[in-house]
Order: structure tokens, then C-alpha cells, then sequence
């Protein structure tokens, strides 16, 4: 599937050293276009990282890596308190939640769908969900499991109890998006030699003087042992 770009300027670059690690699903109330233009008009001050039209359009305004503005939580104890959540990650970590979510907001209206996805948009969501979790892999190095696949509600009750809506597919979406590869630790780079001792240092990796690795560490007495050791058995 395509991800039309049309950045939003309400975000924060970066995540404050927080990695994301919840997808949080809102309803828009309104249409699609309706959406975009209110995510990416400064005067808002709303945005979600990605809008899914019910006709599976998607459309990014925020990069994952930086903070979008759609799920923000407080500690002064109004409606938006983090104490409210339904998450315990939520209400121990008390800090914006925006900095740990990536957010989704799907076109329609709780009047009319209660928050069901049309059929391409359902197609579209798994999709998407899939993507952000290998993206999450591939930037954070971190899987965000199934069951952080949760709902504006669950984030502020109080404040958006409807959102995304009683008949969000949370069950069928969390049963079909395709499960991520497991995060592989990579292996730090290994060194390579000077350029003025390269001849010399294949020399003694081919004579098995060495074993080739660590060529600009400083040797131990006992390396420096098994070197010359290892020098004299090529002796004739």
C-alpha cells in the first residue's frame, strides 16, 4: 500500500529519550480530507502520526520517530490525568503519553459507525499496524507487543470515553496484523588494521600467528606469549 505524505508542523522532533511502544487507534469524527486539513493546520494543535480513509487511503503527518499531539496526558488531575488511564504503563510512568504512543486516527463518526471500520479500511489498518511495528524494529530496535494496540479511551477515559468506539475491531486487528521478525542484536563492526600493517597483519593471520581479530588492541603479556609461541613452531 502507499503512505501519501503531508507533514503536519504540530509535533516535537524527537521523543524526549522515550521509545514508543503503544498504537493508539482514535475515531475523527468527520471525513478523511477533513482530518488531514485539521492535522496539518497549525492552528489545531492536533495532529496523529497517520489518517486511514474508509476507502483505505492512509496518509502520514508525523515520522514515528518525533511526537505527535493526540494523546496528550497531565498530572494536575483534570480529566486528562494520567491516574485516570486504564494502562497501568499509563498511570506508573506518569509522564505525556504522547511521547511513548504512535497514533491513528480513523475516518468516521461515533453517530453512525461507533467506531466500525469499513471493509478497505479494516484491510488498510492492519496493513499500517504492521508497518509502524517493523518500523518500530528497524528505528528503536523494540517489538510493540499486539495487546498495546489499544484505544483513545483506554489512554484518557475521562476525557474521550467514545474514542475510537464501542465497535472498534480491536480483537479482529490484534488476531490478523502480521507478527514482526524478533529483534537480532547486530554485531559491532569489526576493526580492520592499519593501512600500513595490512600486509603484514594478513601475513600473520595466514600463518596463524594471530586469529585475526582485535588488531588495534593492546596485547597482554600472556597474548604476547602465545604470539612469539606461535612464531617459533613455523621456525625450521
Amino acid at each position: 500500500m502507499n503512505i501519501r505524505q503531508q507533514p503536519s508542523p504540530n509535533r516535537n522532533i524527537g521523543r524526549s529519550g522515550w521509545t514508543p511502544d503503544f498504537i493508539v487507534c482514535h475515531i475523527t469524527e468527520g471525513s478523511f480530507d477533513g482530518a488531514v486539513s485539521w492535522i496539518v493546520n497549525p492552528a489545531s494543535q492536533v495532529s496523529y502520526h497517520f489518517v486511514v480513509a474508509r476507502d483505505g487511503r492512509i496518509t502520514q503527518a508525523v515520522d514515528i520517530a518525533n511526537t505527535a499531539w493526540a494523546n496528550g496526558t497531565t498530572n494536575s488531575g483534570d480529566s486528562r490525568d494520567n491516574r485516570h488511564s486504564r494502562l497501568d504503563a499509563v498511570r506508573s510512568r506518569r509522564v505525556n503519553a504522547n511521547l511513548y504512543t504512535i497514533s491513528i486516527g480513523f475516518e468516521g463518526r461515533s453517530t453512525e459507525t461507533a467506531g466500525a471500520l469499513a471493509d478497505a479500511q479494516l484491510d488498510a489498518a492492519i496493513w499500517l499496524i504492521g508497518h509502524i511495528r517493523k518500523e518500530a524494529i528497524r528505528l528503536f530496535g523494540k517489538v510493540i507487543p499486539v495487546e498495546n494496540i489499544v484505544g483513545h479511551a483506554d489512554i484518557t477515559p475521562r476525557w474521550k470515553p467514545n474514542c475510537p468506539g464501542a465497535n472498534f475491531p480491536f480483537k479482529e486487528i490484534q488476531n490478523r496484523v502480521e507478527t514482526p521478525p524478533p529483534v537480532v542484536p547486530q554485531p559491532p563492526p569489526q576493526p580492520i588494521p592499519s593501512p600500513w600493517a595490512k600486509e603484514a597483519w594478513e601475513w600473520a593471520v595466514a600463518n596463524k600467528l594471530t586469529d585475526g581479530t582485535n588488531p588495534q588492541g593492546i596485547p597482554t603479556r600472556e597474548q604476547m606469549i602465545k604470539l612469539l609461541h606461535n612464531y617459533s613452531t613455523m621456525m625450521p
